[in-house]
């Protein structure tokens, strides 16, 4: 229904980076196109064509629009061109309903909207007001709309209760999930829900052991169980103390080169009671070792073709301590710039790889990594930027120097992500001795030992240029 409503921020925000990144075009270039195309005319009648083209097209128009803040009346402008009339007007408001706080204007609001267009369709909404209604304390009120829903909104109604943070809801729905259960001829798909939700809330209660046997019931009730469902299942029984069942397939995850942190911390712990002489660390070490070893055999003969060469720009950011930093107190170094988020999934997931990096040249004089914390969204202080960046480092045993590229209060933009043209992140830099960029590298494909080769295969090449 929302395909074309690009307008849906919530939307745009969470997904143009990676979109971005894994894009089958080079839409990075074409972004700095549409950036440097002087004539008005030009412009709009180009953006024109993105508003009813490809989903790829949608993307690029979005990051356009987010670089160049655009206002809520822009943003309409070339929505309305990718929708027929009606559809754009129902969109619309239903924008409205779902912005709207006040639950009695928001039930008021649907009744009109419902009015105004009756060949839609509303389960969704119903499964908003029910979650509404539970805040609210009208618990029967939220089970009303509830009944409304079918499918996929009868579950996001349900998950939509599941979600709220109060003892008194929780008790509620555990109490309404339990007893449908016990109904008899209950359908399959109703059944496999309400295991999954009660899955849920046990585990968020960490009573892990009754959380992995409402994974399992779901898991027998299912055959088309899917991989993750079978996976986290083993790590709710490794939770639970159950490392002789767990192990198995945790081994099995780690072997295939997972890199999920919640995977490996299980694995540790697994191996670590099944083998309690053993150093889990060095286990570990030499599995990803060995593995880097074989994918360095796919950059033996690299002769640097995907490096390119541009100058550098002259910036300034904050170390840890606070102290401001610039590219000539780098100068003849070899810099390895990450730029990354704590919010941000994929630049986790790639920080053991680099971490892997920064031990293997720790004793290089000639080369120095750059951790750039960027694009912060939960808070522009530096002291709290570092903490929260560093408090991470420490959660999972890195050892990485940290830099702060803090949000400017004026314009609101990240001066060092956009002198270095981040436009989605995790995105490394690797700079020469002259000060020449020469790889920029976007997103993560998701195997440490892959990144660790291919980064020093890249950087063994600049060390030997002169």
């Amino acid at each position: 229904m929302f395909r074309k409503t690009i307008i849906c921020l919530s939307f745009v925000v969470s997904c143009f980076t990676q979109l971005f990144a894994q894009s089958t075009r080079d839409l990075k270039k074409e972004l700095e196109g549409l950036k440097s195309i002087q004539d008005t005319v030009v412009l709009h009648q180009k953006l024109s064509a993105l508003a009813t083209g490809s989903d790829e097209d949608l993307t690029l128009l979005a990051q356009y629009g987010l670089e160049k803040g655009w206002s809520r009346s822009q943003w309409d402008e070339f929505a309305a061109k990718g929708m027929p009339k009606e559809q754009f007007a129902f969109n619309k408001a239903q924008e409205n309903f779902f912005e709207e706080k006040d639950l009695n204007k928001k039930v008021a609001m649907l009744a009109s909207i419902k009015k105004q267009f009756p060949n839609q369709k509303y389960g969704y909404n119903y499964a908003l007001l029910a979650g509404d209604y539970a805040r609210s304390g009208n618990f029967n009120q939220a089970m009303v709309y509830l009944q409304k829903t079918k499918n996929q909104d009868r579950l996001m109604a349900w998950s939509q209760l599941a979600l709220i943070n109060d003892p008194k809801v929780l008790n509620q729905v555990t109490s309404r999930i339990d007893q449908t259960l016990l109904q008899n001829n209950l359908p399959k798909e109703e059944k496999l829900m309400f295991y999954n939700i009660k899955r849920y809330l046990l585990e968020n209660k960490k009573d892990y052991k009754n959380a992995a046997n409402f994974a399992k019931k779901a898991i027998d009730l299912n055959p088309k169980s899917s991989q993750d469902e079978i996976d986290h299942y083993n790590i709710l029984l490794s939770k639970s103390g159950n490392y002789w069942a767990a192990f198995p397939t945790l081994e099995k995850m780690i072997n295939n080169e997972i890199e999920d942190e919640e995977i490996k911390s299980e694995y540790k712990r697994a191996y670590q009671f099944i083998y309690p002489n053993r150093d889990v660390k060095a286990h570990l070490d030499s599995i990803q070792n060995s593995r880097v070893k074989q994918y360095e055999v796919k950059y033996k003969n690299y002769n640097g073709e995907n490096l390119i060469k541009e100058k550098a720009p002259e910036f300034e950011l904050l170390d840890a301590n606070g102290k401001t930093v610039s590219m000539k107190d780098f100068k003849d170094k070899i810099m390895v710039v990450d730029f990354w988020a704590t919010w941000c999934m994929p630049c986790k997931a790639a920080l053991p790889g680099m971490q892997m990096l920064v031990d293997k040249y720790q004793n290089d004089p000639e080369v120095k990594f750059l951790f750039i914390h960027t694009k912060e969204i939960t808070g522009e202080s530096f002291n709290k930027v570092r903490d929260q960046s560093l408090s991470y480092f420490k959660a999972h045993d890195f050892t990485l120097p940290l830099y702060v590229d803090l949000k400017d209060k004026d314009t609101k933009t990240n001066k060092v992500a956009e002198q270095f043209k981040v436009t989605g992140i995790p995105h490394k830099v690797l700079v020469d001795r002259d000060g020449f960029i020469r790889l920029n590298s976007v997103g993560f494909n998701g195997s440490t030992p892959d990144l660790v080769a291919e980064m020093s295969a890249v950087i063994e090449k600049l060390k030997k240029s002169n």
